[in-house]
């Protein structure tokens, strides 16, 4: 590959990462401060990009140009969201998820795939005390919000702001089309933070704890309907004309590990969970190629329970809703 088509592949493969309605004219001339014509030159190949410049777009849209370039590299450039421990860290996560989810619908033919361990946050945020409770989890016991290190849980959030961002969150990701592979320990994440903090009387009431109890039976009840018609939609809502498809999968012998794999079009991207509650993707073509046929084989050795499978995904829930039972009948 000669200098030339090397720039114009930097720039086609930068294209590839923007969303449809942005112009990647505009979008070069203005991060590197020259003109529409002269980033007009420069995408064509017809002027040399510089070194400098090289570097101001790698860090912008987070490029491997080894990677890019074909040199022999194991070099997988991943993008986190890291952020500072304190009382905004809750907030900032937020809005990089619904960063994500935002971009992802404005794709075309998107197709959003999870392999959980827990139950995803697109889930529980549909129920007010156990979202509650799970953010205050979140901000007390991993994010360690000074002003929560003597409360207990009350049972609401008062963070307005975060109450508006998980319905922005909800209402983006079931216009998404998504396939999900579930395994009955998703639960067991969630019930162990209840133990903890019932028996560290972390909950200020029993009242409370039983709330969160029966929200989190709720939500499966909620994700049992789901599998039957196949559509994601609000919990206590009909599905609609923006109601996307859910393909869900259930796998008895591999545990989750909370990673997300994107397809749309010829564009991917791989999320993976770490360290919490925090996030890294990669945009890499070879780790999100292995990404997806790891899924692909992991989606060919599970069930399928979504419109189809009724006795399977009777038994997947009723499993689950079992788990809560037995933790539950000990406060009773």
């Amino acid at each position: 590959m000669d200098f030339i088509q090397s720039q114009q592949s930097f720039f086609n493969h930068i294209k590839s990462k923007l969303s449809p309605h942005l112009s990647m004219v505009d979008e070069i001339a203005g991060l590197l401060n020259i003109s529409n014509d002269s980033a007009y030159r420069r995408i064509r190949g017809e002027k040399p990009i510089g070194l400098d410049e090289i570097q101001k777009l790698c860090r912008h849209y987070k490029i491997s140009l080894d990677q890019l370039l074909q040199l022999d590299s194991d070099t997988v450039i991943f993008s986190t969201n890291l952020k500072d421990q304190g009382n905004s860290s809750l907030n900032k996560y937020l809005e990089g998820i619904l960063a994500n989810l935002v971009h992802i619908k404005s794709l075309p033919d998107s197709q959003f795939y999870c392999f959980n361990k827990d139950i995803p946050m697109f889930y529980f945020m549909q129920f007010t005390e156990l979202a509650a409770f799970k953010f205050f989890f979140w901000k007390r016991t991993i994010m360690n919000y000074p002003e929560l290190s003597r409360q207990q849980f009350k049972g609401e959030e008062n963070d307005n702001d975060i109450v508006e961002k998980g319905k922005k969150i909800i209402k983006t990701y079931i216009e998404i089309p998504s396939t999900e592979i579930l395994n009955e320990e998703i639960v067991l994440v969630t019930l162990k933070q209840i133990e903890f903090y019932r028996e560290a009387r972390l909950f200020e009431n029993k009242h409370i704890l039983l709330k969160v109890y029966g929200q989190l039976e709720e939500l499966v009840n909620h994700m049992e309907i789901q599998a039957e018609q196949g559509l994601k939609f609000l919990y206590n809502e009909k599905a609609s004309a923006l109601s996307a498809t859910n393909n869900i999968y259930i796998n008895e012998y591999l545990l989750g590990t909370n990673s997300i794999y994107v397809q749309a079009g010829n564009r991917q991207l791989t999320i993976l969970n770490h360290a919490g509650i925090n996030f890294m993707s990669t945009q890499d073509k070879n780790f999100c190629d292995y990404t997806f046929n790891n899924l692909q084989n992991i989606i060919r050795k599970s069930t399928h329970i979504s419109v189809i499978g009724e006795k399977e995904r009777s038994m997947f829930f009723n499993s689950i809703r079992e788990k809560i039972y037995e933790q539950k009948k000990n406060i009773l």
